[in-house]
């Protein structure tokens, strides 16, 4: 066990939940003891963890030290400073509970919010249940995903998995980590806030 390095800093217990490519680094999510679900970041700004500090993977149970650091968008964010011990592997069974039960994920069908829409969010981490989960390629070659969640469909999500990258399958029922960016994407001119699936676990 190590001390905490700034009066900020919180010693944790966490299991992780999710583990996905950004900006080549890692998107991670994870479950606090007390069940909350958070993001850990390398910075007050919220950049992707490097390869170096996040050798654990989904379902690993590790000992960290974290600070608080929410944006203007992603209120759970935490910023990890170091990891003291990663020992032994959770079951997905144990988070059930943490289940979302919403009509819709993330407030509508598509897989992206307007700034309106954004703005309503009160939490830009949820985990679901959906069924005929299938991976595809697009006209684009990218790897897309549509899925069934509580009787509506949804098309064209993006996958930041890397277990399920470059590849076309049909998966009857999964459970689906999505995220929302703290910034819109702004490319087409559009200020759009796509939701991503940032892991899957089949079962």
């Amino acid at each position: 066990m190590f001390t905490r390095k700034s009066k900020e800093s919180q010693i944790e217990e966490l299991t992780i939940l999710g583990k996905s490519n950004k900006h080549n680094g890692y998107c991670v999510a994870a479950v606090t003891k007390g069940g909350k679900i958070i993001r850990l970041v390398r910075d007050k700004e919220g950049h992707a963890l490097f390869e170096n500090t996040c050798s654990f993977k989904k379902l690993d149970i590790i000992v960290a030290d974290i600070i608080p650091a929410p944006l203007k968008n992603q209120h759970e964010n935490f910023i990890l400073t170091e990891v003291s011990s990663v020992g032994g592997t959770a079951k997905i069974s144990e988070f059930n509970g943490l289940l979302t039960n919403s009509t819709f994920i993330f407030g509508n069908t598509e897989p992206r919010l307007t700034r309106r829409e954004m703005r309503k969010q009160t939490s830009t981490i949820v985990f679901a249940e959906v069924d005929n989960l299938r991976i595809y390629r697009n006209c684009e070659d990218k790897y897309k995903a549509n899925f069934m969640y509580r009787g509506n469909e949804y098309k064209g999500f993006s996958i930041t998995d890397h277990k399920f990258l470059n590849c076309e399958r049909k998966i009857e029922s999964a459970k689906l980590l999505f995220s929302l960016p703290d910034a819109p994407y702004s490319r087409y001119g559009h200020d759009l806030f796509y939701k991503f699936i940032c892991a899957v676990y089949i079962g």
